[in-house]
């Protein structure tokens, strides 16, 4: 196990969750969610009923449940998101929260701390996470050994 491991093992949800989560309420309609989704540049809205979260709407959601079955624009949010929420605390292990989506081959978790949703952890931000610059990696760049050549057809 070498210094980069351990960084990751001791790595919580907390320390690579999105902290602000857009959301929307269960009766809003499907065309309402796409334009705050557009408006807020994400892929996804935690479905709340009373400020409770329930669910949630994907992308995917919409070109399954919206799009490949021609429901109407004024369809209810609550008719498409994918119910049960999938969570995770925020003080649980990174690795935990990769475990939980691979197993339930999801690529978001809701985060919810005292019943109340204080976060999201997506593949984007494990990408995030794992894409930062190490000490490790500085000192390897140093002695000249983090060249991973691309072949220069893909360099444009």
């Amino acid at each position: 196990m070498n210094l980069n491991d351990n960084v990751i093992l001791m790595t919580k949800v907390k320390d690579v969750m999105t902290k602000t989560v857009i959301t929307i309420e269960s009766n809003k309609t499907v065309i309402e969610a796409a334009a705050l989704m557009t408006e807020n540049d994400v892929g996804n809205l935690i479905v709340m009923d009373d400020n409770v979260p329930k669910g949630i709407v994907t992308e995917r959601d919409f070109v399954r449940r919206v799009l490949a079955k021609d429901k109407p624009s004024k369809t209810r949010i609550f008719d498409v998101m994918s119910t049960p929420l999938k969570v995770i605390d925020p003080d649980a292990p990174l690795k935990e929260a990769a475990r939980r989506m691979v197993r339930k081959k999801i690529r978001r978790l809701a985060v919810i701390k005292d019943n109340k949703l204080v976060g999201i952890i997506t593949a984007t931000d494990f990408a995030r996470h794992l894409s930062k610059k190490t000490f490790a990696d500085d000192i390897l760049e140093a002695i000249g050994r983090s060249n991973y050549p691309v072949p220069e057809v893909f360099e444009n």
